[in-house]
């Protein structure tokens, strides 16, 4: 299960900055941010999942970013076969939103965060309904719950952190990891990330199979799943920024890294 943290300031520079984990099967084939999509738009760039050719998170510079986290209630299916959720990122940075032309997702159930320089939603397809949720100015954290729920692991162990902390209020100048090895230092990069990384880093002590452990390497009930990259991005009313790490000891801070910036 995949974790966002997000911070919505709408008369900020870059109205909101988004730090995000992807969780997944070790397994599942995927590439890091590029524009893999150029006959949907040239402009998309985002993690593509090889496996079904959609995104877990797509970002364009006019559209902003979105994200899709899984959730776990059964959708049911006349054929037993489901629209991948990957298509979800792409729609929504292509002005698609689920639901709104009043029919039901042929997805199973997710929680898709939609971030432009206007605002920041969260799209919830349950197998029953699809609700909307509006961010409003703050700190959050979406994971395959309601956004914000204290009773969610994750949110409940470390919301109150991230919003003690300092927010990021614009873009991140290094990639992930050295902004998580400058705040494990206990020095602060200059950008504004030293904040978030710093409760990153603390949360990397818990076991990674514990259900308060952001970053991830458990069997769930759909299976094994680990924390495969991360991503720091910051969304400006006619750019976006990201910076992402693929993480090369699934779930954990103290192995090799691959950087990208997109």
């Amino acid at each position: 299960m995949c974790t966002v943290v997000v911070r919505v300031d709408p008369a900020a520079a870059w109205p909101v900055t988004v730090l995000a984990l992807r969780d997944e099967s070790p397994d599942r084939p995927w590439d890091a941010p590029a524009a893999w999509w150029p006959d949907r738009d040239p402009t998309i760039r985002g993690v593509r999942d090889r496996s079904a050719g959609g995104a877990w998170l797509a970002a364009s510079d006019h559209a902003g970013l979105a994200v899709v986290l899984n959730r776990a209630e059964p959708v049911p299916s006349d054929d037993g076969t489901w629209t991948t959720r990957g298509v979800l990122p792409l729609d929504a940075v292509t002005g698609a939103v689920p639901g709104a032309d009043g029919s039901l997702p042929t997805t199973r159930a997710f929680n898709l965060v939609r971030a432009t320089a206007e605002g920041v939603a969260v799209d919830t397809w349950d197998g029953t309904a699809v609700r909307t949720t509006t961010l409003g100015p703050g700190v959050h954290m979406v994971t395959h719950g309601a956004p914000d729920d204290p009773a969610a692991p994750r949110i409940g162990r470390w919301l109150d952190a991230f919003r003690s902390a300092p927010a990021p209020s614009g873009p991140p100048v290094l990639a992930p990891f050295d902004e998580l090895r400058t705040a494990d230092l206990g020095d602060d990069a200059g950008d504004g990330w030293s904040g978030w990384f710093g409760v990153l880093a603390e949360s990397s002590a818990l076991p990674a199979d514990d259900p308060d452990a952001i970053l991830r390497d458990a069997v769930e009930p759909e299976g094994h799943v680990a924390t495969l990259s991360v991503v720091a991005a910051a969304i400006g009313r006619d750019r976006t920024v990201l910076q992402h790490a693929r993480l090369e000891r699934p779930g954990r801070l103290d192995g090799s890294v691959e950087l990208h910036r997109a």
